[in-house]
């Protein structure tokens, strides 16, 4: 489905802005409560501890929890294509978008992005492969040697954004609590980063505990100062991936700083291995 630039900044920016005035987070489009997941890399959510006493939930059953909700995200049976409608609104910049298409490998974490709209954007790209990310310039023709630590485009989205998720691999528990968010109810879970290549050294997390899907996302500094916050207001089912296709990020130091990813056309056509390499970046720029 295509439509002009202007007229997805202007509806897109309106939902932004709509988002922000309701009170709540809302999951849509998820899988059915009390469902399960079932044929997930062998395993299923039925096989998860879900005690109802918080007391009986230790950290490493909580990770394993987490575990799980990766894998369910990623697409480790397939590669994945699709296409990323992205607003970014901020102060000093008002409101930009990007039409962006994204090839994954989850299982040899890998990607390639490429902006197609707009025109004036078009062909920039970011190439993650061999743990190594390049930022490519198609007007220089140059790459910049980047990090998944770095904001995409000064906005809220950081690149790690784009990659699969692995906060189990990269995170540790150190407390789980009980509540709601919204009319939900959830686990709410704080995790402190085990390694220094993730953007933010602390997070903290609500997880439906129905249907055992992230729906919010804080993160800090070092400090523990409030950094940014995400929601995954709508999930679907991709073959055996639960993924959310909508992500609303918000500054935390700057509130009327904001992005959201739609996620469109998912595919989990194979992908030619040659996709992931710096010559086909640089041929679809052209």
């Amino acid at each position: 489905m295509r439509q002009s630039t202007s007229h997805f900044a202007s509806k897109a920016g309106t939902l932004l802005l709509l988002f922000f005035t309701i009170a709540g987070v809302k999951a849509q489009g998820g899988p059915e409560r009390g469902g399960g997941f079932p044929g997930m890399m062998g395993s299923t959510a039925t096989t998860t501890p879900k005690p109802s006493d918080i007391k009986q939930y230790s950290a490493t059953d909580f990770l394993s929890l987490i575990r799980q909700t990766d894998i369910r995200s990623s697409f480790y049976d397939s590669d994945m294509t699709a296409t990323i409608n992205m607003v970014m609104v901020s102060p000093d910049r008002g409101t930009q978008t990007r039409k962006q298409v994204i090839y994954r490998r989850d299982k040899d974490n890998a990607f390639l992005m490429m902006t197609v709209e707009p025109e004036s954007r078009k062909g920039q790209g970011l190439l993650l492969v061999d743990q190594n990310m390049w930022r490519y310039d198609p007007t220089s023709r140059k790459y910049t040697h980047t990090d998944l630590k770095e904001t995409y485009e000064n906005s809220t989205v950081r690149n790690a954004d784009f990659k699969r998720f692995q906060r189990a691999m990269d995170y540790s528990v150190s407390t789980v609590d009980s509540g709601t968010l919204g009319k939900y109810p959830v686990w709410i879970a704080e995790l402190k980063a085990n390694n220094d290549e993730v953007p933010f050294p602390y997070i903290k997390i609500w997880l439906e505990k129905d249907r055992q899907i992230v729906l919010k996302q804080e993160e800090y500094s070092l400090s523990k100062k409030l950094l940014r916050t995400t929601y995954y207001t709508n999930y679907v089912q991709i073959g055996k991936s639960y993924v959310p296709t909508v992500q609303i990020s918000q500054d935390g130091l700057i509130p009327e700083k904001r992005s959201q990813m739609t996620y469109t056309n998912i595919s989990t056509k194979a992908i030619p291995n040659d996709v992931f390499t710096k010559n086909y970046l640089e041929r679809m720029s052209q």
